[in-house]
């Protein structure tokens, strides 16, 4: 199984997680909802070790044969295998690098590996984007169904997050099938795929920003 098979595998476990939930009450669905997040969390970065791990070793034994000159290919292949082994190894400290990139802010997890969601990653964004939703929610029905609808949105969060992570590795992957020369494209679409992966993972920043675009041309809601 490669890699991108294994992307599309998770991916569809990941969006069957409301299924997994079904004939608990309100308070344990989502509590189970918030612990599977957080094992496909710890899981993606386990992953992505052992693979970046694997690729790295790929890429000094193709350092090795370019110095022994017994190796057709040059030096780029193995230096690209070495740098996306690192990033793979590394996922949460590359995707703060693309986050303060574009939002100068670093990257948190909505739903972290104690199993909780996190009171403070995207609080500013989050209460920004949906506050006024949720006090009509709350005038029309109650606080509790209020805090539900937060709820969900915080889990909602979560899910894309771990669909960014999946994306962004194998963006990081599909450099290494540029340098070796299966691929049948260039450098350019793993790239735009890790950009775009790093921005889903960074999903409230990356709305606001949009809205934020939206206001400045004269659209509003």
């Amino acid at each position: 199984m490669n890699v991108k098979n294994l992307a599309k595998l998770i991916t569809v476990a990941l969006l069957l997680v409301p299924a997994f939930a079904f004939g608990a009450s309100v308070e344990d669905a989502t509590s189970n909802r918030v612990e599977l997040i957080a094992a496909f969390n710890k899981l993606i970065i386990i992953v992505g070790f052992m693979i970046g791990l694997a690729v790295t070793i790929a890429g000094g034994y193709k350092m090795i044969q370019v110095g022994n000159q017994v190796a057709k290919f040059g030096w780029i292949a193995p230096a690209i295998y070495i740098m996306a082994g690192v990033v793979m190894m590394n996922v949460s400290p590359s995707l703060s690098v693309i986050t303060n990139t574009y939002f100068n802010v670093d990257f948190c997890t909505m739903i972290d590996e104690s199993q909780t969601v996190s009171s403070s990653c995207f609080k500013d964004e989050i209460s920004g984007l949906t506050g006024p939703l949720k006090e009509r929610i709350s005038r029309l029905s109650s606080d509790s169904t209020a805090e539900k609808f937060m709820e969900n949105i915080e889990i909602i969060v979560g899910i894309f997050q771990v669909i960014g992570f999946i994306y962004f590795l194998v963006g990081a992957y599909g450099l290494t099938q540029v340098a070796n020369g299966s691929a049948q494209h260039g450098y350019g679409k793993p790239i735009i795929t890790m950009v775009a992966s790093a921005l889903i993972v960074d999903i409230p920043h990356t709305a606001t920003m949009f809205i934020d675009t939206l206001h400045k041309i004269g659209i509003n809601f």
